[in-house]
C-alpha cells in the first residue's frame, strides 16, 4: 500500500470539517430514518401506540365511556336564594328546552341550543349547572377541557366529535363545560382546530329530541371567541354573581350541619357580616370557626360549642376573594353584550 502523505496545518482543518458536516449528515439521516420507522410501526398498530403514549403524557380521552355522565338529580330548588338567577334560568332555558311548541307558536326567538354561565370563581356555576339538567331532567356529561385537549394534531378535535355523538343517543341530554376559556378562547393566532370544530358541531342544533343542550360555564368570558358566544351556539349569557343574603344564609348552614353551636348564635346575622363573600369564600369562614372551637376543646378537654366569638374572629381574619375591579370586568362586558353585535358577513 502506498503511503500518504502528511496533510498539512489547512489540508487538516478542512479534513476535520468535511468529517463533521459528513458525521453530522449521517447522524441527521439516521434520525429521519428512525421517525420513517415509528410512523410505519403506529401505522400498523392502528395508532394503538400513538394514543397509549399520548395518555402518559397528557390525559386525553379517548374512549367516550371514560367521561364520568348520568342523570341529574339536582334541582334549582336545591340552590338557595339567587332569585333573579333562577326565574333567568327558567325562562332562557328550562321553558324553551320544555315547550319548544309554544315558543315557535308565538315566534318567540331564543337565543339558541346553548347557554354561557360566567361570574367570578367560587359561586357555585358548576351547581347551578346541574341544577339546569335536573330540571331537564336530562342526562348530563361534564366536559373537561384537560381531558379533552392533546397535543396531538386532530385528537382534541375527534374527542369533542366522540362526546357529541354520545350525547345525541339519548332523548335529553346537556353537555357541560365547566371553565370553557380553555377550550374555546379567542382564536387569534391560536391553534383554531378546538373552536372550529366545536363550530361546526353547534351549528344547527335545535331543541328538539335527541339534541343535546349545550351548557358551559366561565370567570372569563372576555377571552372567548366571539363566534362561541353568537346566537345559535353559546347565545344566552347568564350572570351568576356573589351569593345574595338568603343564600349566604343557606351555605352557612350547609356548613354547619350537624356542628354544635352556642344558642346565641344568629346565621343571619353571620350572613350579614359577609356581604361580598363567594359561597367559597363562606365556606373557609365556617372552617376557621370550626376549627376554633375544636382547638379550644382539645386544651379544655371539655365538650366546646361555636360561639359568637369564633365567629367574629373567622369573619375578621377573612375577606372576599372578589374584588370591586372584577365585579366592574364583569358588569362592563354584560354591558358590551348588550348592544347589537356588529356581524361581518365572513366571519364563522
Amino acid at each position: 500500500m502506498k503511503k500518504t502523505s502528511k496533510l498539512n496545518p489547512w489540508q487538516d482543518h478542512v479534513a476535520k470539517s468535511l468529517f463533521r458536516v459528513a458525521e453530522t449528515a449521517g447522524l441527521a439521516a439516521v434520525a429521519i430514518g428512525a421517525a420513517w420507522a415509528c410512523r410505519r410501526w403506529i401505522d400498523s398498530q392502528g395508532k394503538a401506540g400513538y394514543e397509549q403514549e399520548s395518555q402518559s403524557e397528557h390525559p386525553v380521552v379517548t374512549d367516550i365511556s371514560a367521561i364520568k355522565n348520568g342523570a341529574a338529580c339536582t334541582k334549582l330548588s336545591d340552590v338557595a336564594g339567587m332569585e333573579e338567577v333562577k326565574t333567568e334560568l327558567h325562562e332562557k332555558i328550562i321553558e324553551p328546552f320544555i315547550h319548544p311548541e309554544l315558543f315557535e307558536r308565538f315566534h318567540l326567538s331564543s337565543s339558541g341550543s346553548g347557554a354561557l354561565l360566567y361570574g367570578p370563581p367560587g359561586n357555585g356555576k358548576t351547581f347551578v349547572a346541574r341544577a339546569v339538567a335536573g330540571e331537564l331532567d336530562a342526562k348530563i356529561f361534564p366536559l373537561n377541557p384537560a381531558e379533552i385537549k392533546s397535543k396531538w394534531v386532530g385528537e382534541t378535535e375527534k374527542n369533542l366529535q366522540r362526546i357529541f355523538d354520545e350525547a345525541r343517543q339519548h332523548e335529553k341530554s346537556v353537555i357541560f363545560i365547566d371553565e370553557v376559556d380553555a377550550l374555546l378562547a379567542a382564536r387569534g393566532n391560536r391553534k383554531i382546530g378546538a373552536v372550529t370544530q366545536f363550530l361546526q358541531l353547534s351549528d344547527g342544533l335545535i331543541r328538539t329530541k335527541n339534541c343535546p343542550f349545550l351548557l358551559a360555564a366561565t370567570n372569563k368570558p372576555w377571552t372567548l371567541d366571539e363566534a362561541v358566544i353568537r346566537p345559535g351556539r353559546l347565545g344566552t349569557h347568564i350572570y351568576v354573581g356573589p351569593p345574595d343574603l338568603k343564600a349566604r344564609e343557606a351555605i352557612l348552614v350547609l356548613n354547619l350541619k350537624g356542628v354544635p353551636i352556642a344558642e346565641d348564635v344568629s346565621l343571619t346575622d353571620v350572613s350579614a357580616a359577609t356581604e361580598g363573600y363567594s359561597g367559597a369564600d363562606i365556606a373557609e369562614m365556617c372552617y376557621q370557626a370550626k376549627r376554633a372551637a375544636k382547638n379550644r376543646q382539645m386544651k379544655s378537654g371539655k365538650n366546646e360549642v361555636i360561639t359568637k366569638e369564633d365567629f367574629a374572629e373567622a369573619v375578621g381574619n377573612s375577606s372576599p376573594s372578589i374584588s370591586s375591579v372584577q365585579l366592574k370586568q364583569f358588569e362592563d362586558w354584560r354591558k358590551s353584550r348588550q348592544r347589537p353585535p356588529e356581524i361581518d358577513e365572513c366571519e364563522d
